[in-house]
């Protein structure tokens, strides 16, 4: 693939609906085309009708003129020679032998005749024209050969009793098509929309499986089988990652046990914060593991304000020892419904956030309230605007090289407040350092 390629965008494939429409409109189509041949074909098979439809024909142009002339007629395509007058009802051309009145008179009657010529053919005839009360009659003559004089009259067939009926028809199998077609497509644009209603959070829900018709219901089925599949899959993943950073805590414990005998200097010193970044990689992959793993329905009520007291006093000495002051205050209307051990973990991971990013011997204010919030604050640079949208993401840090963290524990505290339902913020705030701010339903 070129460069090019990469950045031309993908066209969008037709929709079924639009697919079906054009085939049925193709259809109407090629059903047209055969319908005209149908039609050409069998004039040509009958001469006599045609010679009898092509002087109706031009009969009728006489008719629709202002005034009773036969010079409104200029005779059909094609025609070597052509003649139309107007006789009066005692001419010749007028009888028909053997058809006469009630009184033996001769009977007033439209006719036709076709005779060969070595030419080709003549047709005459004679054809009453109607103006109000007042009826005419115009006799016709003309001599042609092949097929082209008769073109009027095949293309006026085509028009009456082809285009004029599968118009209409065409028109009801269109609005038929519309019809059916999007009540078939019903229960796709259905799953469509219950597809994109599926979260994370939530890997139990699957999609309601159509009784009909049956390869809607045998696609739904099996992307349900599909979702449960990758469900089992993220399952035995969370397992596997909880299992093994719970294993390792112990080992890391028995090292640090280990580190503290050493002799005092540079390299233990070194150690020791080695084995404090494993030990903190580990425990925010146990959170992480927790968190995707958290069940909705084991929320309680609980009191935010408690339970913020609780973090800042077990996370108070590794604070003091880091000779910086931790500072907690409550606003009042606390309580709010959530999974407390979650709370406590978005609680120490704020913490340990500010305490790994804000410089020096700067405070960390911890609050609670008004309302069900928290919020932890420290008084280091800020955070840069154009860093704000990636400050959530899982694994991002601004500087890859730094040893202080994994980039875990900001996504870790996102995740568990989505979990709530609730929604986590940061802002720059007045006189310096970064506000982050934790939101859950009541």
């Amino acid at each position: 693939m070129n460069r090019m390629d990469a950045v031309r965008p993908r066209r969008r494939p037709p929709t079924l609906f639009r697919q079906i429409a054009a085939r049925l409109a193709a259809f109407t189509l090629l059903f047209a085309a055969l319908d005209v041949g149908i039609v050409v074909f069998t004039y040509s098979r009958q001469p006599e009708s045609l010679a009898q439809e092509l002087l109706t024909l031009e009969a009728t142009k006489a008719q629709a003129g202002g005034v009773l002339s036969p010079d409104l007629l200029t005779g059909p395509p094609g025609a070597e020679s052509w003649s139309a007058r107007y006789v009066e009802p005692g001419s010749p051309e007028l009888r028909r032998v053997g058809e006469t009145g009630i009184d033996g008179a001769s009977t007033l009657v439209d006719w036709t005749r076709r005779e060969q010529t070595p030419r080709g053919y003549r047709i005459s005839g004679v054809r009453a024209i109607d103006r109000g009360e007042e009826r005419r009659w115009l006799a016709m003559q003309f001599e042609g050969d092949g097929i082209r004089p008769y073109v009027p009259v095949i293309v006026n067939e085509i028009i009456q009793h082809v285009m004029l009926p599968l118009i209409p028809l065409s028109l009801l199998l269109l609005l038929f098509n519309v019809f059916a077609v999007r009540r078939v497509l019903q229960p796709l644009r259905h799953a469509e929309r219950e597809v994109d209603a599926l979260e994370p959070d939530n890997t139990l829900l699957r999609l309601s499986e159509p009784s009909e018709p049956r390869e809607v219901n045998t696609l739904v089925s099996a992307v349900n089988r599909a979702l449960g599949r990758l469900d089992a899959a993220m399952a035995t993943l969370r397992e596997f990652t909880a299992n093994a950073a719970h294993e390792l805590r112990t080992p890391l414990s028995i090292m640090q046990l280990s580190l503290d005998r050493l002799p005092a200097g540079k390299q233990r010193d070194e150690l020791q914060a080695d084995a404090r970044h494993l030990t903190r990689l580990v425990e925010q992959m146990l959170d992480l593991a927790q968190a995707d793993a958290l069940a909705l329905d084991g929320h309680v009520a609980i009191d935010i304000a408690d339970i913020g007291r609780d973090v800042v006093a077990a996370m108070a000495p590794k604070v003091f020892a880091a000779q910086r002051d931790l500072r907690f205050e409550s606003f009042g209307d606390t309580a709010a419904i959530g999974h407390p051990e979650a709370i406590f973990r978005i609680y120490r991971n704020l913490i340990d956030n500010a305490l790994s990013h804000a410089p020096g011997v700067t405070p960390i204010d911890v609050s609670a309230g008004p309302g069900p919030q928290l919020t932890v604050r420290d008084y280091g640079p800020g955070i840069a605007e154009v860093d704000l949208p990636h400050v959530f993401d899982r694994f991002w840090r601004k500087d890859r090289r730094s040893s202080t963290g994994a980039g875990l524990g900001l996504g870790i505290v996102q995740r568990l407040t989505e979990a709530h339902g609730g929604t986590v913020s940061v802002e720059n705030a007045t006189g310096g350092g970064a506000s982050f701010r934790v939101r859950l339903e009541v």
